[in-house]
């Protein structure tokens, strides 16, 4: 009898040994990035932990068989739907990570800067495209006609750049305006993620649908902090913070927070 309880003990404190030892490895496996098997190394780690402590610790070795068969097979469930989710995982293709660059205000000589920024040109325009096409073309549509996929659902309807009618006004500096603060009272949100640089190239290639829109004036450029020629009224080093997406957020927390 005194033989049977020491047996008993001897294999206890060797299950309690095997269990620190998986420990350790999930803390060292937790530090490692193993890619698409992450979850399979966490899943096997664990499983080898709880079998071993329903063996021995819960005593199912040495019960009835079929309590042993319906333990087993709840295993095979689960090799089953680690394995599918595997698959899953693995035919994903590869997200590519989310580049950040700060975004900061104008620079250098800011009468010249400004001066180039407001002036249209092809490659002007070129560039606002691309930006409006990313940004824009979803409620004011591709062909900028205020028929976007999004448009049914506002009210007012997103503007038609085509029919020559601003509501703000069509000056340079109004739209520039718009662009960077939205508009009250209509869907049209604030795009303050953008640099100055990219708004004025929307706002050329906006225009560029209707070539007759008035010039600026002394009110309008004052609307935008710009003094009668076109130079800031004062510098400002203020940084525009983008928009960023939340899980790139969240992983740049984790680094800083390991």
């Amino acid at each position: 009898m005194s033989d049977h309880k020491h047996d008993h003990r001897k294999t206890y404190l060797n299950v309690w040994f095997i269990l620190m030892a998986l420990t350790v490895i999930t803390v060292v496996a937790a530090s490692i990035n193993f890619g698409k098997i992450n979850l399979f190394i966490a899943m096997a780690i664990a499983s080898v932990k709880a079998s071993l402590v329903i063996l021995y610790f819960m005593h199912l070795k040495g019960d009835a068989t079929l309590n042993q068969v319906v333990f087993l097979s709840a295993f095979g469930f689960l090799a089953v739907f680690v394995l599918l989710t595997l698959s899953d995982v693995i035919a994903r293709p590869p997200v590519a990570p989310v580049v950040v660059t700060k975004i900061q205000g104008i620079t250098g000589n800011q009468g010249v800067v400004m001066a180039r920024l407001r002036n249209s040109t092809p490659e002007q325009i070129q560039k606002g495209k691309a930006i409006y096409m990313a940004q824009c073309a979803t409620c004011h549509g591709e062909n900028a006609d205020g028929l976007g996929p999004a448009a049914v659902a506002f009210n007012p309807k997103p503007r038609d750049f085509k029919s020559g009618y601003w509501k703000l006004g069509g000056e340079p500096s109004r739209v520039y305006h718009t662009v960077e603060n939205g508009m009250p009272g209509t869907p049209m949100p604030a795009f303050k993620g953008l640099t100055p640089e990219d708004r004025w190239a929307v706002v050329h290639f906006i225009r560029s649908f209707s070539p007759n829109t008035p010039a600026d004036t002394r009110a309008t450029l004052a609307l935008i902090g710009l003094k009668p020629d076109g130079t800031p009224q004062s510098v400002s080093t203020e940084k525009v913070i983008p928009e960023l997406p939340v899980d790139f957020i969240i992983e740049q927390i984790v680094k800083e927070n390991p």
